[in-house]
């Protein structure tokens, strides 16, 4: 009995550990920042100017199948086959294509520097960004965090000399801002990482731990 109930506790402390796995693994090399931190309680609502000087970045929705296609700004490979080019600039992410969705935030202040530069390093494949205000608008529904404000003001995206440079799973930035900051949706491939439980499950396996291990408890007396 006690080797049966110590199983059970295993299984449900890593399944407690796989839901709250994140995909954005690490911010390094951060240069010009307060902090770069990634954290799983942002600043909510986002707001123009949080002069904080901190680098910000979260998960969103993963392993999302598109239903339509998605419009992004810039991709790692113009080549690929679910990518395709808009007249007049921008890309497609064909439909059918399954994409994890990752937030990032930056705004100077605090005796930050006013540019960033860092290597965001993620578990699965980088797909692209969305740089522009009406593309990140429009995925705020189906790819943002759930229960977030992203608040709709103009100047959200990234600026022109902004740079993302794409380097497998990692990507190298270099973002400059003033008022308001920088902020931008970056797109992956499916995260091997974000095994989804909803909560009504998980709290379904936590009530039948406590079941069980109540029957093992009236077994001893």
């Amino acid at each position: 009995m006690k080797l049966f109930k110590s199983y059970l506790l295993i299984l449900l402390m890593v399944l407690f550990h796989i839901t709250s796995h994140a995909t954005l693994i690490e911010l390094s090399d951060c240069i010009g920042a307060n902090a770069c931190t990634i954290t799983t309680t942002p600043p909510n609502p986002v707001v123009q100017d949080p002069n904080d000087g901190i680098l910000w970045a979260w998960d969103e929705v993963q392993n999302f199948t598109l239903t339509e296609a998605l419009r992004v700004d810039r991709v790692f490979d113009e080549s690929a086959s679910f990518v395709t080019a808009i007249a007049g600039g921008g890309y497609w992410l064909a439909a059918g294509t399954i994409v994890s969705s990752h937030y990032l935030q930056w705004d100077p202040g605090e005796g930050s520097s006013s540019t960033v530069s860092a290597t965001i390093k993620l578990d699965s494949q980088v797909f692209a960004f969305m740089t522009d205000d009406s593309n990140l608008f429009a995925s705020d529904e189906f790819l943002g965090l759930p229960g977030m404000n992203y608040s709709d003001f103009v100047y959200r995206g990234l600026e022109v000399e902004d740079t993302t440079n794409f380097n497998g799973t990692d990507v190298d930035i270099n973002w400059t801002a003033s008022t308001p900051g920088d902020w931008t949706r970056l797109i992956t491939a499916y995260s091997p990482a974000a095994v989804n439980i909803p909560e009504p499950e998980l709290f379904g396996l936590f009530l039948l731990f406590v079941m069980l291990n109540q029957q093992i408890e009236r077994k001893k007396r």
